[in-house]
């Protein structure tokens, strides 16, 4: 289906099967930066979930992206992709698509899925690994490529209300799809109290349209004029700018957590039913938090027992400890290297 030997032979037009999420689709951006770099000159077109078309907006990596909404036709969206007669299609949905389209090489990773080590091997290698003996080792890095505008854009508008880049810049990220994952708001709130104390930092309030009212909420409790509340009021690459110019990134394990990863930020992320070995935060200055309860590392996640023990066990004192390491090192003005 696929000779060892493909990255010989010249393709021009690709196919890349994506995931359904913008989190999932991060965690494949070492083994599709891989393949772009491969093949420079290709046309690359990216199949993805409805929940993750800011991926694929404005990326420079691909020439077109294909929705795959299981809602809708899939005779429709067959024949879209039959009619483009790819060279090769790679498959890291592990479905039955590439079966059906007109692609002279496929690359499906079945076997591999099945007999690949999920527990203590970060998703994002796994994944590479899959890659590997096609396109060869690749970096163990997550990648979000956007244009230069949409920070100078963050830029102005920081300034516009009061943020200067000189200020130790703190993002909360309180929410996350599901809701067993998040830590207490409570918590975020009595947590950026002592951030501002200690550090007198500006503190942005990140989260999708669905959390407005939760960030809302948290920037009301905390009552203070260095909280920024951008809760549902910015798309992917806005985000991901805040993120960049921020100092520290304080998240629970969700999609912006690796997003946040993706651009170089330093990260907090807080740990409760899910596995940190598998989908912890991937970057050079990253912690992660979580509480030493005998059922960690989550293999169960929404199917707990105890109610999400895990997370209630995590202290403000915890998360703080790992914040200072990162901040003590800004306030000292030393430079990371991102």
């Amino acid at each position: 289906m696929c000779p060892k030997n493909i990255r010989e032979i010249e393709l021009n037009k690709i196919l890349i099967i994506g995931l359904s999420c913008v989190g999932d689709n991060l965690l494949l951006t070492p083994a599709i930066k891989k393949i772009r770099e491969t093949y420079k000159k290709a046309e690359i077109d990216i199949v993805i979930g409805p929940r993750a078309v800011e991926f694929a907006i404005e990326n420079p990596w691909f020439s077109n992206y294909i929705v795959y909404d299981k809602k809708k036709s899939f005779l429709k969206f067959i024949k879209k992709l039959r009619e483009k007669r790819y060279d090769l299609t790679v498959d890291f949905r592990n479905s039955f698509i590439p079966f059906f389209i007109r692609s002279k090489y496929k690359l499906t990773f079945f076997k591999k899925e099945f007999f690949s080590e999920k527990f203590y091997t970060h998703e994002s290698e796994r994944i590479m690994s899959f890659i590997e003996p096609f396109f060869g080792k690749g970096e163990n890095k997550l990648y979000f490529p956007y244009s230069a505008n949409y920070k100078e854009k963050i830029k102005e508008l920081f300034d516009k209300i009061g943020i200067k880049l000189s200020d130790i810049i703190v993002v909360l990220n309180p929410g996350g799809k599901f809701e067993g994952k998040r830590w207490e708001k409570e918590k975020y709130v009595l947590l950026a109290k002592e951030l501002i104390k200690i550090y007198r930092t500006k503190i942005i309030i990140t989260g999708s349209k669905d959390e407005k009212k939760l960030t809302q909420e948290i920037k009301e409790m905390i009552d203070r004029k260095e909280i920024f509340d951008f809760g549902g009021k910015t798309n992917l690459r806005e985000l991901a700018a805040i993120y960049q110019l921020s100092d520290l990134v304080i998240s629970n394990d969700t999609g912006s957590m690796h997003l946040a990863c993706a651009v170089g930020a330093p990260v907090v992320a807080i740990f409760g039913p899910s596995n940190p070995y598998r989908y912890g935060p991937l970057s050079e200055k990253s912690f992660v938090v979580h509480s030493n309860i005998d059922c960690f590392p989550c293999k169960k996640e929404s199917r707990c027992r105890i109610n999400f023990e895990c997370m209630k066990r995590i202290s403000v004192e915890d998360v703080l400890k790992y914040c200072c390491l990162i901040l003590d090192e800004k306030e000292k003005g030393r430079v990371f290297e991102l």
